[in-house]
């Protein structure tokens, strides 16, 4: 089922959006608005599902702070040089 919509973009949207209807990319804008809509909903799932992961992670966190089980000499200025130095290892590899 499709359901008609009338949107009012700004000039630079519309001209971006028939040079890509021009080029041939899409049949014509209520294709290209469709796959900009599909694509963002996607995102938005997306952030969600990495959201509900954090928030795991974190609650799994607190309960292990809760039943100590935490490092206690542990530094954060440490820590980042390492992570950046094997990021950069990876980068060069």
């Amino acid at each position: 089922m499709m359901t008609s919509v009338a949107i009012a973009f700004p000039d630079d949207l519309k001209d971006f959006i028939d040079s890509a209807v021009k080029s041939g990319q899409f049949s014509g804008p209520n294709e290209l608005v469709a796959s900009a809509l599909y694509a963002y909903r996607d995102q938005v799932e997306l952030v969600q599902v990495k959201l509900r992961r954090l928030r795991g992670d974190i609650a799994i966190g607190i309960d292990q702070i809760e039943r100590g089980e935490v490092v206690e000499d542990w530094n954060l200025e440490t820590f980042l040089i390492e992570m950046r130095t094997k990021r950069n290892q990876m980068a060069t590899a």
